[in-house]
């Protein structure tokens, strides 16, 4: 078994109030953004992402489709 998933088993075994402590402590050590959206830009991405879907270019899924999606690409 990689460190990696050792350690997440041991950690997910761990009471909620622990994995909080530690999460906070992980995400704290994390640099920061590489860049800092502004609102502006924020409705930029939106607008675009709109249009692309207006445009039949991307087609949307179900946010259950999403979230399944998601988790098949963590089981990988």
């Amino acid at each position: 078994m990689s460190a990696i998933l050792e350690i997440e088993r041991t950690v997910l075994a761990l009471p909620v109030e622990q994995r909080v402590v530690l999460t906070e402590a992980l995400l704290d050590s994390l640099p920061p953004a590489a860049e800092d959206w502004s609102e502006a830009e924020d409705w930029s991405e939106a607008e675009r992402r709109e249009r692309e879907i207006e445009s039949g270019e991307v087609k949307p899924i179900p946010e259950t489709e999403f979230w399944r999606r998601v988790e098949a690409g963590r089981n990988r």
